[in-house]
Protein backbone atom coordinates (compact mmCIF):
# COMPACT_ATOMS: atom_id res chain seq x y z
CA UNK A 1 0.00 0.00 0.00
CA UNK A 2 1.68 3.34 -1.00
CA UNK A 3 1.37 6.13 1.58
CA UNK A 4 0.88 9.63 1.73
CA UNK A 5 4.76 9.99 2.14
CA UNK A 6 5.49 8.23 -1.00
CA UNK A 7 2.42 10.02 -3.14
CA UNK A 8 4.60 13.20 -1.94
CA UNK A 9 7.70 11.77 -3.36
CA UNK A 10 6.21 10.41 -6.65
CA UNK A 11 4.17 13.86 -7.22
CA UNK A 12 7.30 16.38 -6.67
CA UNK A 13 9.22 14.48 -8.91
CA UNK A 14 6.80 14.28 -11.87
CA UNK A 15 6.47 18.21 -11.48
CA UNK A 16 10.15 18.76 -11.35
CA UNK A 17 11.33 16.48 -13.48
CA UNK A 18 14.70 15.40 -11.33
CA UNK A 19 15.10 13.84 -7.72
CA UNK A 20 17.58 16.38 -7.30
CA UNK A 21 15.37 19.38 -7.36
CA UNK A 22 12.05 16.96 -5.76
CA UNK A 23 14.83 16.38 -2.81
CA UNK A 24 15.67 20.01 -2.45
CA UNK A 25 11.41 21.05 -2.28
CA UNK A 26 11.10 17.88 0.51
CA UNK A 27 14.23 19.41 2.26
CA UNK A 28 15.37 15.62 2.20
CA UNK A 29 18.81 14.15 0.23
CA UNK A 30 18.74 13.18 -3.43
CA UNK A 31 19.72 9.44 -2.23
CA UNK A 32 16.42 9.53 -0.02
CA UNK A 33 14.66 10.36 -2.68
CA UNK A 34 15.80 7.88 -5.17
CA UNK A 35 15.74 5.11 -2.45
CA UNK A 36 11.70 6.11 -2.17
CA UNK A 37 10.87 5.79 -5.43
CA UNK A 38 12.70 2.40 -5.60
CA UNK A 39 11.03 1.18 -2.80
CA UNK A 40 7.69 2.08 -4.24
CA UNK A 41 8.11 0.38 -7.49
CA UNK A 42 9.64 -2.80 -5.96
CA UNK A 43 6.19 -2.59 -3.30
CA UNK A 44 3.52 -1.97 -6.12
CA UNK A 45 5.47 -4.17 -9.22
CA UNK A 46 5.85 -2.01 -12.01
CA UNK A 47 7.83 1.05 -13.13
CA UNK A 48 7.31 4.70 -12.50
CA UNK A 49 9.77 6.20 -14.29
CA UNK A 50 11.54 6.23 -17.07
CA UNK A 51 15.28 7.05 -16.55
CA UNK A 52 17.13 9.02 -19.72
CA UNK A 53 19.96 11.45 -19.87
CA UNK A 54 19.74 12.45 -16.05
CA UNK A 55 16.15 13.04 -15.86
CA UNK A 56 12.69 10.60 -14.86
CA UNK A 57 10.09 10.62 -16.90
CA UNK A 58 6.77 9.59 -15.63
CA UNK A 59 4.97 6.46 -17.11
CA UNK A 60 1.04 6.52 -18.10
CA UNK A 61 1.07 4.95 -14.86
CA UNK A 62 2.50 6.94 -12.80
CA UNK A 63 0.72 10.54 -14.31
CA UNK A 64 -2.50 8.56 -13.48
CA UNK A 65 -1.63 8.08 -9.75
CA UNK A 66 -0.50 11.68 -9.43
CA UNK A 67 -3.54 12.62 -10.88
CA UNK A 68 -5.66 10.92 -8.06
CA UNK A 69 -3.01 11.79 -5.41
CA UNK A 70 -4.50 15.50 -6.22
CA UNK A 71 -7.74 15.21 -4.29
CA UNK A 72 -6.36 13.56 -1.54
CA UNK A 73 -3.75 15.64 -1.32
CA UNK A 74 -6.86 18.47 -1.36
CA UNK A 75 -8.93 16.69 0.95
CA UNK A 76 -5.64 16.61 3.80
CA UNK A 77 -4.88 20.56 3.15
CA UNK A 78 -8.94 20.95 3.97
CA UNK A 79 -8.38 18.99 7.07
CA UNK A 80 -5.33 20.77 8.05
CA UNK A 81 -7.32 23.93 7.82
CA UNK A 82 -10.37 22.62 9.67
CA UNK A 83 -8.01 21.26 12.45
CA UNK A 84 -6.18 25.49 12.61
CA UNK A 85 -9.98 26.72 12.55
CA UNK A 86 -10.77 24.66 15.69
CA UNK A 87 -7.76 25.46 17.22
CA UNK A 88 -8.25 28.50 16.83
CA UNK A 89 -11.89 28.40 17.76
CA UNK A 90 -13.38 29.52 14.34
CA UNK A 91 -15.52 26.74 13.31
CA UNK A 92 -17.53 24.27 14.73
CA UNK A 93 -20.59 24.21 16.85
CA UNK A 94 -21.17 26.33 20.40
CA UNK A 95 -24.41 24.95 22.34
CA UNK A 96 -24.80 27.77 25.10
CA UNK A 97 -28.12 27.75 27.86
CA UNK A 98 -28.54 30.59 29.98
CA UNK A 99 -31.04 31.85 32.30
CA UNK A 100 -33.50 34.65 30.89
CA UNK A 101 -31.99 37.59 32.60
CA UNK A 102 -28.68 36.54 31.22
CA UNK A 103 -29.48 35.63 28.15
CA UNK A 104 -31.75 38.70 27.27
CA UNK A 105 -29.16 40.87 28.23
CA UNK A 106 -25.20 40.62 28.46
CA UNK A 107 -25.10 37.23 26.57
CA UNK A 108 -25.67 38.65 23.19
CA UNK A 109 -23.39 41.60 23.63
CA UNK A 110 -20.41 38.95 24.48
CA UNK A 111 -21.45 36.62 21.67
CA UNK A 112 -21.54 39.54 19.56
CA UNK A 113 -17.84 40.07 19.97
CA UNK A 114 -17.08 36.65 20.64
CA UNK A 115 -18.27 35.81 16.46
CA UNK A 116 -16.75 38.89 15.26
CA UNK A 117 -14.10 36.85 13.55
CA UNK A 118 -15.43 33.64 13.56
CA UNK A 119 -18.33 33.65 10.26
CA UNK A 120 -18.19 29.88 10.38
CA UNK A 121 -19.28 28.85 13.73
CA UNK A 122 -22.82 27.76 14.44
CA UNK A 123 -24.61 29.06 17.85
CA UNK A 124 -27.32 27.40 19.58
CA UNK A 125 -28.61 29.57 22.25
CA UNK A 126 -31.56 28.56 24.83
CA UNK A 127 -32.56 30.23 27.90
CA UNK A 128 -34.46 28.44 30.84
CA UNK A 129 -34.00 28.11 34.59
CA UNK A 130 -31.06 26.96 36.09
CA UNK A 131 -32.71 23.03 36.63
CA UNK A 132 -33.48 23.46 32.74
CA UNK A 133 -29.77 23.96 32.43
CA UNK A 134 -28.57 21.30 34.43
CA UNK A 135 -30.75 18.97 32.50
CA UNK A 136 -29.55 20.06 28.87
CA UNK A 137 -25.62 19.87 30.55
CA UNK A 138 -26.08 16.29 31.39
CA UNK A 139 -27.93 15.30 28.76
CA UNK A 140 -25.18 16.91 26.13
CA UNK A 141 -27.70 18.87 24.33
CA UNK A 142 -25.64 22.23 25.76
CA UNK A 143 -21.93 22.63 26.18
CA UNK A 144 -21.73 25.49 28.19
CA UNK A 145 -24.14 26.80 30.88
CA UNK A 146 -24.76 30.19 32.76
CA UNK A 147 -26.17 31.55 35.77
CA UNK A 148 -26.15 34.15 38.19
CA UNK A 149 -27.47 30.70 40.92
CA UNK A 150 -24.81 28.39 41.57
CA UNK A 151 -25.72 24.98 40.76
CA UNK A 152 -25.52 21.81 42.67
CA UNK A 153 -25.16 18.69 40.92
CA UNK A 154 -22.35 16.22 41.10
CA UNK A 155 -21.37 15.60 37.26
CA UNK A 156 -21.05 19.42 36.60
CA UNK A 157 -17.72 21.68 36.91
CA UNK A 158 -19.27 24.88 38.08
CA UNK A 159 -16.33 28.24 37.59
CA UNK A 160 -17.07 31.43 38.41
CA UNK A 161 -16.55 33.35 35.60
CA UNK A 162 -17.07 37.23 37.15
CA UNK A 163 -18.22 38.82 40.30
CA UNK A 164 -20.76 41.44 40.40
CA UNK A 165 -22.96 43.09 42.69
CA UNK A 166 -26.84 44.34 42.62
CA UNK A 167 -27.17 47.61 41.59
CA UNK A 168 -30.28 49.95 42.51
CA UNK A 169 -31.83 51.52 39.13
CA UNK A 170 -33.91 54.47 39.22
CA UNK A 171 -35.14 57.43 36.96
CA UNK A 172 -32.27 60.13 36.83
CA UNK A 173 -34.47 63.02 38.81
CA UNK A 174 -35.82 60.33 41.23
CA UNK A 175 -35.17 61.52 45.25
CA UNK A 176 -32.97 58.20 45.23
CA UNK A 177 -30.62 59.34 42.66
CA UNK A 178 -29.37 61.89 44.92
CA UNK A 179 -27.68 59.34 47.18
CA UNK A 180 -24.27 57.92 46.32
CA UNK A 181 -25.37 54.98 48.07
CA UNK A 182 -28.75 53.73 48.30
CA UNK A 183 -30.40 51.61 51.76
CA UNK A 184 -32.25 48.56 50.51
CA UNK A 185 -34.86 49.11 53.12
CA UNK A 186 -35.21 52.92 52.07
CA UNK A 187 -37.24 50.56 49.13
CA UNK A 188 -40.22 49.97 50.56
CA UNK A 189 -40.61 53.89 50.60
CA UNK A 190 -40.66 54.22 46.54
CA UNK A 191 -42.53 52.60 43.73
CA UNK A 192 -40.19 49.43 44.11
CA UNK A 193 -40.18 46.85 41.42
CA UNK A 194 -38.43 43.36 42.50
CA UNK A 195 -38.91 39.43 43.22
CA UNK A 196 -40.56 36.97 44.18
CA UNK A 197 -39.92 35.23 47.67
CA UNK A 198 -38.83 32.50 46.06
CA UNK A 199 -36.44 33.03 43.02
CA UNK A 200 -32.77 33.37 44.04
CA UNK A 201 -32.55 37.20 44.04
CA UNK A 202 -35.55 37.43 45.98
CA UNK A 203 -33.81 35.05 48.31
CA UNK A 204 -30.68 37.44 48.26
CA UNK A 205 -32.54 40.73 49.71
CA UNK A 206 -35.11 39.64 52.01
CA UNK A 207 -32.65 38.81 54.60
CA UNK A 208 -31.28 42.60 54.50
CA UNK A 209 -35.02 43.35 55.78
CA UNK A 210 -35.41 40.84 58.18
CA UNK A 211 -32.58 41.76 59.92
CA UNK A 212 -34.38 45.33 60.55
CA UNK A 213 -37.76 43.25 61.19
CA UNK A 214 -38.61 44.33 58.12
CA UNK A 215 -40.93 42.92 55.43
CA UNK A 216 -39.84 43.46 51.71
CA UNK A 217 -42.67 45.69 50.09
CA UNK A 218 -42.89 46.53 46.01
CA UNK A 219 -45.77 47.40 43.55
CA UNK A 220 -44.53 44.78 41.12
CA UNK A 221 -42.90 41.32 40.93
CA UNK A 222 -40.94 40.02 38.68
CA UNK A 223 -38.89 37.37 37.89
CA UNK A 224 -35.47 38.32 35.79
CA UNK A 225 -33.68 41.53 36.03
CA UNK A 226 -33.91 41.77 32.45
CA UNK A 227 -37.83 42.69 33.21
CA UNK A 228 -37.22 44.73 35.75
CA UNK A 229 -34.47 46.86 33.84
CA UNK A 230 -36.59 47.46 30.94
CA UNK A 231 -39.32 48.63 33.02
CA UNK A 232 -37.32 51.17 34.94
CA UNK A 233 -36.23 52.30 31.81
CA UNK A 234 -39.82 52.46 30.76
CA UNK A 235 -40.34 55.02 33.73
CA UNK A 236 -42.62 52.84 35.73
CA UNK A 237 -40.13 52.46 39.24
CA UNK A 238 -37.36 51.84 41.03
CA UNK A 239 -35.67 48.13 40.98
CA UNK A 240 -32.42 46.41 41.70
CA UNK A 241 -30.18 44.57 39.03
CA UNK A 242 -27.36 42.85 38.76
CA UNK A 243 -24.74 44.63 37.60
CA UNK A 244 -24.40 41.91 34.79
CA UNK A 245 -27.47 43.03 33.29
CA UNK A 246 -26.30 46.47 33.06
CA UNK A 247 -23.14 46.04 30.66
CA UNK A 248 -23.67 47.92 27.57
CA UNK A 249 -27.08 49.28 28.11
CA UNK A 250 -27.92 52.99 27.61
CA UNK A 251 -28.83 54.52 30.78
CA UNK A 252 -28.70 58.03 30.21
CA UNK A 253 -32.19 58.40 31.61
CA UNK A 254 -31.55 56.41 34.39
CA UNK A 255 -29.41 56.53 37.44
CA UNK A 256 -27.00 54.04 38.75
CA UNK A 257 -26.15 53.57 42.63
CA UNK A 258 -24.55 50.81 44.85
CA UNK A 259 -26.80 49.52 47.73
CA UNK A 260 -26.13 49.67 51.33
CA UNK A 261 -25.37 46.87 52.47
CA UNK A 262 -23.57 45.35 49.36
CA UNK A 263 -24.87 42.87 47.62
CA UNK A 264 -22.57 40.91 45.99
CA UNK A 265 -23.33 37.75 43.60
CA UNK A 266 -21.26 36.06 41.29
CA UNK A 267 -21.99 35.23 37.24
CA UNK A 268 -20.97 31.19 36.97
CA UNK A 269 -20.55 29.03 33.91
CA UNK A 270 -20.74 25.04 33.97
CA UNK A 271 -19.83 22.51 31.91
CA UNK A 272 -20.32 18.76 32.20
CA UNK A 273 -17.82 16.12 33.23
CA UNK A 274 -19.78 13.73 31.15
CA UNK A 275 -18.12 14.93 28.14
CA UNK A 276 -14.82 16.71 26.87
CA UNK A 277 -15.24 20.50 26.62
CA UNK A 278 -15.05 21.28 22.86
CA UNK A 279 -11.66 23.72 22.57
CA UNK A 280 -14.34 26.64 21.47
CA UNK A 281 -16.57 26.26 24.60
CA UNK A 282 -13.66 26.96 26.22
CA UNK A 283 -12.80 29.87 24.80
CA UNK A 284 -16.12 31.22 25.11
CA UNK A 285 -15.93 30.50 28.54
CA UNK A 286 -12.44 32.03 29.01
CA UNK A 287 -13.67 35.23 26.48
CA UNK A 288 -16.85 35.95 28.60
CA UNK A 289 -14.92 36.49 31.79
CA UNK A 290 -12.40 39.03 29.87
CA UNK A 291 -15.25 40.61 28.25
CA UNK A 292 -17.14 41.39 31.78
CA UNK A 293 -13.13 42.66 32.83
CA UNK A 294 -13.33 45.06 30.21
CA UNK A 295 -17.00 46.47 30.23
CA UNK A 296 -17.90 45.95 33.65
CA UNK A 297 -16.91 48.05 36.30
CA UNK A 298 -17.28 51.12 32.83
CA UNK A 299 -20.77 50.90 32.73
CA UNK A 300 -22.06 50.19 35.90
CA UNK A 301 -19.87 52.56 38.10
CA UNK A 302 -19.12 49.61 40.47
Amino acid sequence: MINARQLEVICTVIEVGTTARAAELLNVSQPAVSNMIRHTEDLIGFPLFVRERGRLTPTREAQHIAQEAQYLFMQQKRIDDIVNELRGGTIGRLNLFATPSLGHGILPRVISAFVRNKPKLKLSVEFGSIDEINEHLVSGRADLGFSITQPRHSVLTVRPVAEGQMMCVCPADHELAYSERVNVTDLNHVKHISYAAGTPLGQLIDPVFSKQGLERRYFCEVRHTATALEMALNGLGVTLVDSFALVGRDLTTLAVRPTNPVLNLNLYSMTCNLFPTSNVALQFQSFFGEYLKRHDSAHTGI
